[in-house]
């Protein structure tokens, strides 16, 4: 695992290039780019799922786009957008690592446009947030449907509902998780501070398994295959998954705290005030659904990842604040905060329980080069 603790440590380092001139920082984030597509697209039978999602390759056909049998038995079918890219590159190219470059690099892409397009003062900062919180450099279906989403983003801040919800309706045929992001769009006058955020957090802590049973309900009244899929998740946990992450409460706790002071002290500077409420609002929901699934129902918590682009968004901004301060103490607390919670997660970065059994060694597509 050794591997993988020193690749996202040296993209942590990258930040300090972010004094460096215009060009270099594109360039350093180029190579990061480049270098994570050939790292997942080469890779081969290595990753999560991967005999899954191999299988998957190989058995779609045109004929089964809409009616792909997931596990062979009937009880479940894949979204039929997942199923038609499968088609398309294997009708194209007929390789799987081609599909797997095809989409790596795709993720790649979008992380560099969104790096650019949100914080283009710290592009590495945002691009290093996206790659230790996020991942996503081994390809698979949720992470797909993940990167979809990050350019719905754009067309809320614009306010261009038509283009939003073509997004979102892509990134639902790739995985349903993504319907989650569809009422944030509407969501940018509700406005919190410390009290109620802090009394709300509390509440969602104490009571997470009634509100487990709520979500419950909820997705039995939605019908359909989100609802036995949403239902699916409810009852099962992967092993894992299992149990909560105090110390992921409580820095999810401060960052959201901090988020609401700055826009707080900075509300009537803002040229597009309500963007900056809604990340606000989207940061919450990202704490909310971490506290309420990760005792009981842990593979939910993966529907907060879709809420991340908008943390990492507020994440830059408030370290771009803070670091403006008279006062050098604060800098130094803002730099040492900041590199000392992205240290934290990259020692994360090994942590999921089948990590070591489904990435160790690193495997190629060249069968002889193990890492």
């Amino acid at each position: 695992m050794e591997l993988y603790y020193i690749i996202f440590s040296l993209v942590l380092l990258s930040c300090f290039f972010e004094k460096a001139p215009n060009q270099i920082k594109k360039r350093v984030i180029i190579i990061w780019c480049i270098f994570f597509t050939l790292f997942g697209g080469l890779r081969w039978k290595i990753g999560g799922d991967w005999e899954q999602y191999y299988e998957h390759f190989i058995r779609s056909s045109w004929n089964n786009i809409f009616n792909y049998d997931r596990y062979g038995n009937g009880s479940e079918t894949l979204e039929p957008g997942f199923v038609f890219i499968n088609v398309l590159i294997k009708s194209i190219f007929g390789k799987f690592y081609i599909y797997n470059l095809i989409v790596c690099a795709f993720t790649q892409y979008t992380f560099y446009k969104f790096s650019y397009r949100f914080t283009p003062q710290k592009p590495i900062l945002m691009y290093v947030f996206l790659m230790i919180m996020v991942g996503n450099y081994f390809p698979v279906r949720a992470g797909l449907a993940l990167t979809i989403a990050f350019w719905a983003y754009q067309f809320i801040e614009e306010r261009n509902l038509k283009k939003f919800l073509i997004v979102i309706a892509i990134a639902v045929s790739i995985h349903y998780q993504c319907i989650v992001l569809l009422p944030f769009y509407w969501l940018n006058r509700i406005e919190f501070n410390y009290g109620i955020y802090s009394i709300l957090y509390a509440v969602f802590i104490a009571f997470g398994y009634v509100f487990q049973s709520y979500f419950i309900e909820l997705t039995l009244l939605t019908g359909g295959d989100i609802a036995e899929k949403a239902y699916h998740y409810t009852q099962f946990e992967t092993v894992g998954k299992t149990g909560a992450n105090y110390a992921s409460w409580g820095l999810n706790y401060i960052l959201t705290i901090i988020y609401l002071y700055f826009y707080k002290k900075n509300k009537d500077k803002f040229s597009n005030k309500q963007w900056i409420n809604l990340l606000i609002n989207m940061a919450i929901a990202h704490s909310l659904i971490y506290v309420v699934f990760s005792e009981g129902m842990g593979d939910l918590t993966r529907l907060a990842t879709l809420l991340i682009p908008a943390k990492a968004i507020l994440f830059v901004m408030c370290y771009l604040y803070f670091m403006k301060s008279k006062y050098g103490i604060i800098r130094i607390m803002t730099f040492t905060y900041v590199f000392g919670y992205l240290a934290y997660q990259v020692s994360k970065t090994c942590d999921w329980y089948f990590f070591e059994e489904a990435n160790v060694p690193y495997k190629t597509i060249f069968g002889y080069n193990l890492l």
